[in-house]
């Protein structure tokens, strides 16, 4: 079943059950105050400071995913794909599952899921598929048959969620592969039984009339050479806070909160603005022009008790406002990005470079000091910053921390960063949201 949705469609008496407000309006055209910061003790409780592990057992590299949960913190990273367990002290526990094609093992790790609740681990393998292995390493079960991946994803920045139970699947433009049904391809959210069988696709409702432009446009078969003109610039920002499960698909101005009971998506919150959004084809090119970037983007989201913050951009300013839920008021805060272009090979194929622009959700670090960039956001309570003492910005970070002033956790973070290596692993700032 496919659905088609928009701000028209407004809460149902089913979704007040689950404590659903109506659609309320963020105003981003008028009143909105600009501040010189945002401050990160408006949204959290407290933070702890946490420096992993380093151990022959537990060396990490470049992090490509974590989830905090309860009481552990979960890692993996690109040197050797393993699921990684740690306590909320730091302390290394296990890693989880074996790498290889026996019946209990997997092949490398494109994704994992966490199950709290059943204590249960999810690794999702695009060879192998899903297995299922407890919180120690037992394995438990195999969820799903071989080449799970290619066979329920046809976009690219695909997710795997698991709901209360339930899995939902998110993916975006561009379309990486021949599809027989095209327009059912270009789904961006799906609900999933335990097997993955789709059982209802929601689709970017900005999609809608413009399927064969986009299908045009997507990526060819092999033999033909890469020519993938359209995808969206960012993924469906996605974010769980107070045991809501919430969606802001590319280009639009929606924030929708999914609803297990009916397993429906409601719009929550629309945003409003006076700015030019551009052409959604042109804009949404792979290979972009400077000029491109000159219309307002709304990136991404992040809820909260008191607020909901929103990054955007601008040309190469970025603008994170904070929308206060009890007198709907906004304050802005500007600061100056960077749209970086790399030559190499993409320059030689398209006869120019591809642009990248990022966007982080930063704010004022008013409890240990700094500035707080947001990595990672987990189980609707946690917000991680990881400090690589091996990055490249690592020195430029600690040098400014320095400068910053003085803040409640500032010299307990010192003497945790002085008594780190350059070879050490990452430490971790989590912030707990009130």
């Amino acid at each position: 079943m496919m659905c088609l949705f928009g701000c028209s469609s407004l809460t149902s008496p089913d979704n007040n059950k689950e404590g659903i407000e109506a659609l309320r309006t963020i105003d981003l055209s008028k009143n909105v105050n600009n501040v010189s910061s945002l401050n990160l003790s408006d949204a959290i409780d407290n933070i702890k400071i946490v420096k992993l592990d380093t151990s022959d057992e537990s060396l990490l590299s470049n992090i490509s995913k974590m989830e905090v949960t309860e009481n552990d913190i979960w890692i993996t990273h690109m040197r050797d794909q393993r699921i990684y367990r740690f306590s909320h002290d730091g302390k290394f526990l296990n890693t989880v599952g074996k790498q290889g094609e026996g019946p209990e093992e997997y092949v490398g790790i494109h994704d994992f899921v966490i199950d709290d609740k059943k204590k249960e681990v999810y690794a999702i393998s695009t060879l192998i598929g899903i297995k299922v292995y407890d919180f120690e390493s037992n394995f438990l079960r195999e969820q799903t048959g071989r080449w799970l991946i290619p066979q329920i994803f046809t976009g690219s920045s695909d997710r795997i969620i698991l709901n209360d139970g339930q899995f939902i699947l998110s993916q975006n433009l561009a379309i990486n592969f021949p599809i027989q049904n095209p327009k059912d391809s270009l789904w961006s959210v799906a609900v999933v039984d335990n097997s993955f069988k789709k059982t209802k696709l929601f689709k970017n409702p900005i999609h809608v009339g413009k399927e064969d432009d986009i299908m045009a446009n997507r990526a060819p078969e092999q033999e033909e050479g890469w020519f993938n003109y359209i995808t969206e610039q960012i993924p469906t920002a996605i974010d769980y806070y107070n045991n809501r499960l919430t969606f802001k698909m590319p280009g639009t101005d929606t924030i929708y909160v999914y609803n297990s009971a009916n397993k429906e998506l409601q719009p929550q919150y629309a945003i409003t603005t006076n700015e030019s959004k551009g052409d959604f084809i042109k804009t949404n090119m792979w290979i972009k022009d400077r000029s491109d970037y000159n219309y307002f983007m709304i990136a991404n989201y992040f809820d909260t008790k008191d607020y909901i913050y929103l990054v955007c951009s601008k040309g190469e300013q970025i603008m994170t406002y904070c929308y206060d839920k009890k007198n709907h008021s906004v304050r802005q805060v500007k600061r100056q990005g960077k749209i970086v272009a790399r030559d190499v090979p993409f320059k030689d194929i398209f006869g120019k470079p591809h642009l990248n622009f990022q966007r982080p959700f930063i704010l004022n670090n008013d409890i240990t000091g700094g500035k707080f960039k947001l990595d990672y956001r987990s189980s609707g309570k946690y917000w991680v910053q990881v400090l690589n003492p091996a990055s490249s910005d690592f020195e430029q970070y600690v040098a400014d921390l320095k400068k910053s002033p003085d803040a409640s956790q500032k010299q307990q973070l010192l003497d945790v960063i002085a008594k780190t290596g350059e070879e050490d692993n990452p430490i971790l700032l989590i912030a707990f949201l009130k």
